[in-house]
């Protein structure tokens, strides 16, 4: 009796175990061959502007790689508050699980933002007008109110209000770093710590020539992005390190400053000198 009673068991596990593969291999072959994610793309901006309190617009191609882990890629992205521009993106990237954003959890495994502009401040030229100010230079800002950012990767999950970043890699033209953050999607408030390092290509060499802030390259520059959507605000935090290479730098151009002069008022003492 035993016997048969484990038999019908294992029968009945065998059954459920089939019933769920087949389900789960016509929903897979149905997302791959029938399924186009771009029929239902106003459903998505809505879903993703009503969960981050924001106005997503995708005016590109949206393509689905369904998989236990689901990549979606997004061209063209256009997100706004209140009409006001936030950020554009050539390329979004994101691997997420689809059965748990149907259960209503938003973790994001990765996500990666290629080619794309932040509104409302300009990162690089702060960096650059501040260190300079610090050293004793005046440099002009060229007045853009955006960030050119060549790339942003980083995991995160919703929480409540809150959208927790972590593992926050960011590159723009002058600097790249890592760090974390919060975004409180309520008040719309931000809080990103980093720590940042400039970069030396030949590019941007050119592109600030004698602003370009040598004396800070290989060194981490502590920076703190907050504010809100529409006023972001950049905190440019100073280290000891900083502090030591900032009195270098002041040191060895009012060293030069002496040279120069001297080298003048000796040329002009000999050009009158010489009867030629």
């Amino acid at each position: 009796m035993e016997n048969q009673e484990i038999l019908l068991e294992k029968k009945m596990i065998k059954k459920i175990l089939f019933i769920s593969i087949s389900f789960f291999l016509f929903i897979f072959i149905y997302l791959t061959m029938f399924f186009d994610i771009n029929d239902y793309k106003t459903n998505l901006e809505n879903l993703i502007s009503e969960k981050a309190n924001i106005e997503l617009t995708i005016d590109g191609d949206i393509d689905l790689d369904v998989g236990i882990k689901t990549n979606i890629e997004a061209k063209n992205l256009i997100i706004k508050k209140e009409k006001a521009l936030l950020m554009e993106a050539d390329l979004f990237k994101a691997r997420v699980s689809i059965s748990k954003i149907f259960n209503g959890i938003f973790d994001i495994d990765s996500i990666s933002i290629i080619n794309s502009k932040l509104y409302g401040i300009n990162i690089d030229e702060k960096i650059i007008q501040a260190y300079n100010i610090l050293a004793g230079k005046r440099y002009i800002s060229n007045k853009s109110r955006y960030s050119s950012i060549n790339l942003i990767t980083a995991r995160g999950y919703f929480q409540n209000e809150y959208l927790y970043i972590e593992d926050l890699k960011i590159k723009t033209p002058l600097l790249e770093g890592d760090g974390f953050g919060k975004i409180n999607t309520e008040t719309e408030s931000i809080t990103i710590s980093s720590n940042t390092a400039i970069r030396n290509t030949p590019e941007i060499r050119e592109k600030y020539n004698e602003f370009y802030p040598e004396y800070l390259i290989d060194t981490q520059l502590p920076v703190l992005l907050s504010g809100s959507y529409t006023n972001p605000n950049i905190d440019i935090k100073i280290s000891e390190i900083v502090t030591k290479k900032l009195k270098e730098e002041i040191k060895n151009r009012a060293i030069e400053s002496i040279k120069d002069k001297l080298k003048d008022k000796i040329q002009s003492e000999i050009d009158i000198k010489l009867p030629f």
